[in-house]
C-alpha cells in the first residue's frame, strides 16, 4: 500500500515533520529530566544535538547538511568531554571519601589499642 502525501519528503530527513517534532519533544523532555535529576552538563549538549536535527526540516540543501554535521560533531564532542570529566571527578571524590573513611577507621583502631 502506498501512502499518499501532499508534499515530497526531504531527502535529508528520514522522518516526516510531525514524527520528527514529536521525537524531538520527547527527547527534550527526557533530557530535561536527566538534567534536573543528575545535574550534569553533558545532557544539555545531547539535547541540543537532537533538537538541532530539526534544522533539516526547513533547510534541505547540502550547505545546511555540512553546517549540521559540524554542529552535531561539536555538540556531541562537548557532551563526551563533559561526561568523561564528570566521571573522573566522581571517581576522584569517591576515592577521597574512601580514603577519609579508611583513615578514620584506622584512627579509631589506634584509639582502641591505646586503652
Amino acid at each position: 500500500m502506498i501512502f499518499a502525501t501532499d508534499q515530497m519528503q526531504n531527502v535529508y530527513v528520514p522522518l516526516p515533520f510531525k514524527a520528527h517534532m514529536i521525537f524531538c519533544i520527547i527527547a527534550t523532555i527526557v533530557y530535561a529530566l536527566e538534567i534536573y535529576r543528575k545535574r550534569s552538563v553533558h545532557y544539555v549538549f545531547m539535547m541540543l544535538a537532537i533538537d538541532a536535527t530539526l534544522m533539516m526540516q526547513f533547510f534541505n540543501n547540502s550547505t545546511a547538511v555540512i553546517i549540521l554535521a559540524v554542529m552535531e560533531g561539536l555538540l556531541l564532542g562537548a557532551a563526551i568531554t563533559f561526561a568523561v570529566l564528570e566521571s573522573k571527578k566522581k571517581k576522584a571524590l569517591k576515592a577521597a571519601a574512601e580514603a577519609a573513611q579508611a583513615q578514620q577507621t584506622e584512627g579509631e583502631a589506634n584509639e582502641d589499642s591505646d586503652t
